[in-house]
């Protein structure tokens, strides 16, 4: 397993790709304050667009799960902020 990468999601309110092409992993948000939300698109896709197929985390953690190969996205709301992404 690679190690841990920490990512800054900037600018604020806009979908930063924080893994491409992955089936499983972890997303840890940096604090507990500001407001993240994460989704995920097939491999190749183009990125998200609004808060439509945006989740909210569940406490501090993502977990990244898939069949097939996806591309993750991670929003942090009205703030910029950073996550630490396990693959």
């Amino acid at each position: 397993m690679p190690a841990p990468v920490i990512t800054a999601i900037s600018p604020a309110d806009t979908w930063v790709k924080v893994a491409t092409n992955v089936k499983a992993g972890r997303i840890t948000k940096a604090d507990t304050i500001k407001q993240y939300v994460h989704t995920y698109v097939d491999t190749g896709a183009a990125a998200p667009v609004g808060l439509t197929l945006a989740r909210p985390f569940i406490g501090k953690c993502a977990k990244i799960e898939s069949s097939y190969p996806i591309d993750v996205y991670v929003l942090c709301k009205g703030d910029t902020g950073s996550v630490m992404v396990e693959l």
